[in-house]
């Protein structure tokens, strides 16, 4: 049966959505401090967790396998303690795996999985969702939105890393034969709200042949990683395992 008060703090959420602005985007690139605190959400909050109420609040576009009332049962049963799982819209398991005030993970199919983050940005909050899909190995895409009003952000925060990023420096192999051996690149997704770290997790030696995946592993860097700045996110420079392992 359907909760009266769900019904009516989702009606007040989507009202006040409508009439929710967003500050604008600087370029500054100075380091903002880290912090877990967020902007009010200008919503009745529901669950009092800033990250799973925006998750609940999102559009139906954002998490289309799974409506707004199951999401509030979700949250219900996360914040109980109960393992249930509730049913998405093709009827398979969906949960909240993990939540704290500006980032939570859910479980959307069983295949799929999203990491929703709430960013400091100059005073104000964005929201970064990372989706990984498991299969054939996991690969993740990011996208961020205005909060609380969840409108599209395409101005550039994070640049996806194309195979010149993910070269190895001091690699010999010929660019055309890595282009040739490796053709995409799968790569996992999860960021450190308390670092401030996005990392990317080079999964191509999953799928690639054995040839292929020998000239990979040895041209190309196993991880990437980029810090947020409070405006976007910055690629750090780290040491390729080759030069750790020379240094000691």
């Amino acid at each position: 049966m359907i909760r009266l008060d769900k019904i009516l703090l989702l009606v007040a959420a989507m009202t006040a959505s409508l009439s929710a602005g967003a500050a604008p985007l600087g370029d500054d690139e100075a380091v903002v401090e880290a912090t877990d605190s967020v902007a009010e959400p200008g919503y009745n909050a529901y669950t009092g967790m800033p990250a799973v109420d925006a998750f609940i609040n999102a559009p139906t576009a954002v998490f289309p396998s799974i409506d707004s009332m199951t999401r509030m049962d979700m949250a219900d049963y996360f914040t109980s303690g109960s393992p249930k799982p509730s049913k998405n819209v093709f009827k398979g398991d969906c949960r909240i795996v993990s939540a704290t005030p500006s980032q939570m993970t859910v479980s959307t199919t069983d295949a799929s999985e999203c990491e929703l983050s709430l960013l400091p940005m100059a005073g104000d909050t964005i929201i970064m969702v990372v989706t990984t899909l498991q299969t054939p190995t996991p690969d993740s895409s990011v996208k961020f939105y205005t909060y609380p009003d969840w409108k599209p952000i395409e101005k550039g925060l994070f640049i996806v890393p194309g195979l010149d990023e993910w070269t190895a420096e001091g690699s010999t192999a010929r660019r055309e034969d890595l282009e040739n051996a490796v053709p995409f690149i799968l790569a996992r997704i999860s960021y450190d709200t308390q670092a401030r770290r996005l990392t990317l997790e080079n999964n191509v030696g999953d799928y690639l042949p054995r040839e292929a995946n020998e000239l990979a592993k040895d041209a190309l860097k196993e991880r990437l990683v980029y810090l947020w700045n409070g405006h976007k996110m910055v690629k750090v420079k780290e040491p390729s395992p080759k030069a750790a392992s020379t240094a000691k």
